[in-house]
């Protein structure tokens, strides 16, 4: 079925889905099951708490849980622009998150709450109440400044699940793993708000050093996973007999990979979306994995230079938070432009060859700004002619040496540092220095197709 809102389908599922069971959690070594019908009350009283605050933007800065879907629903329910803030972030970017999309309220859980006080949070006056569902904003998955707020509405996230719904199904007998933060689209329509749509059970993971373990601990049907956290599965024999679906998105995945899942008997699907879009428009549904079938609501095109065009009228944002010039850049005519190569084969489907842009898309779907990331380096290691690619998925840093004086030992050094300020899964993982200049155009533009 189709819904419009939130609120139609968690009506719809608590009156047909009333004692099936939505939500599947640990609390301290016991599971605990709550009810459609039992969620549907626990959003209603939510929402009548947070229509007496006076702030109209939410920030909803948990760990995924329970109470963060309560929040999220009843935020969004009540009429509140609704942030979805990544508890993951450092302070400093929370703060530039809260700042950009005038969050007036911050919602904390236990965790999040003692460094959340230190976030300032704007006027309320700043965001005008919505006449129904508020809006709900995530954050492109940059890894920089450049990160920016897509304006998303409970409409277009329940028309994506609907969409996937048509090409990959999932059963209301269906129990859904939930590994992927919410805070991303894909995890949110794909872990979340797809088997929701369908009455299916949602198993939320006891977090990221449960990972090895909780297949086998919740017993999932279906799973939905960024390839690297696929990869760390596979390799620690953790899927579980049960499992009958992976649908993998949000970044780039090896056909060994997939191959490995498939040889236990597993359907292994690849989707492709973007944040934009409010998740996917294209999905595998034969024998490769990297053949994408478009969306029944979608409709792409690729242009002269082989940019992927997207019209999705259902499921398209309605822009970037309070940033017109950036909307129009990529949005006219209600066509999306993905800044994504692709191609379509001789069945008409979608493959995916590449960027437009320079930005390296890692495993776990972040994407990394190449020119700022490349300045930082040069600044860093007192080296102009550095550069960025991925070498079988790992960061890699190439060194030009023309003049042949680096010290490759000092380079290596100094990377170190720059790798202490980044994320572990955002760490150069080799340094290779060259015995001449980086390769380059005519117009001296990086050859990074020919760096390996």
């Amino acid at each position: 079925m189709r819904f419009n809102s939130f609120e139609e389908l968690l009506r719809y599922n608590a009156e047909n889905h009333t004692n099936d069971v939505a939500l599947i959690f640990d609390k301290d070594g016991e599971i605990f099951n709550v009810t459609y019908s039992e969620f549907f009350d626990g959003v209603l009283e939510r929402k009548a708490q947070l229509e007496k605050e006076s702030a109209n933007c939410v920030g909803i800065l948990q760990a995924p849980s329970a109470k963060w879907l309560v929040d999220t629903f009843a935020s969004v329910l009540a009429g509140k622009q609704t942030v979805l803030l990544d508890p993951m972030q450092e302070p400093a970017v929370i703060q530039k998150m809260v700042t950009a999309t005038d969050v007036a309220l911050v919602l904390t859980d236990e965790l999040t709450a003692p460094y959340a006080q230190a976030v300032k949070t704007a006027p309320v006056e700043n965001v005008e109440k919505a006449d129904g569902e508020g809006d709900i904003l995530f954050f492109t998955s940059g890894t920089t400044n450049l990160s920016k707020a897509v304006v998303l509405t409970s409409k277009s996230l329940c028309s994506s699940a609907w969409n996937g719904q048509q090409k990959l199904p999932c059963n209301p007998g269906d129990n859904l793993l939930c590994m992927l933060p919410l805070t991303h689209v894909f995890g949110f329509v794909c872990a979340m708000l797809w088997p929701m749509s369908q009455g299916a059970r949602i198993s939320l993971t006891r977090g990221m050093r449960y990972i090895p373990f909780d297949c086998k601990y919740f017993n999932p049907t279906i799973i939905s996973v960024v390839p690297s956290v696929l990869k760390f599965l596979i390799a620690t024999n953790a899927l579980n007999d049960d499992l009958r679906v992976i649908l993998v998105g949000a970044g780039p995945a090896s056909e060994q990979m997939l191959a490995a899942a498939k040889a236990k008997g597993i359907e292994v699907r690849f989707g492709y979306g973007l944040t934009e879009t409010s998740s996917g428009v294209a999905i595998s549904c034969g024998d490769d994995p990297f053949a994408m079938s478009v969306c029944p609501d979608d409709k792409i095109t690729i242009a002269d230079d082989g940019e992927i065009l997207i019209y999705a009228p259902t499921c398209v944002m309605k822009g970037y938070y309070k940033n017109e010039s950036a909307t129009r850049e990529v949005l006219e005519n209600g066509i999306f432009r993905s800044g994504d190569l692709g191609k379509f084969d001789k069945d008409g489907n979608l493959h995916i060859t590449g960027r437009k842009k320079d930005i390296l898309v890692l495993e776990n779907g972040t994407k990394i700004f190449l020119a700022e990331w490349e300045a930082d380096l040069q600044s860093t290691l007192g080296i102009e002619d550095v550069a960025l690619s991925l070498v079988d998925n790992v960061i890699t840093l190439f060194v030009g040496n023309k003049d042949g004086n680096v010290d490759e030992n000092k380079v290596k050094d100094d990377v170190k540092k720059f790798n202490s300020t980044h994320t572990f899964d955002q760490q150069i993982g080799d340094v290779k220095v060259l015995d001449g200049a980086l390769p380059r155009t005519a117009t001296g533009k990086i050859k990074r197709y020919s760096l390996h």
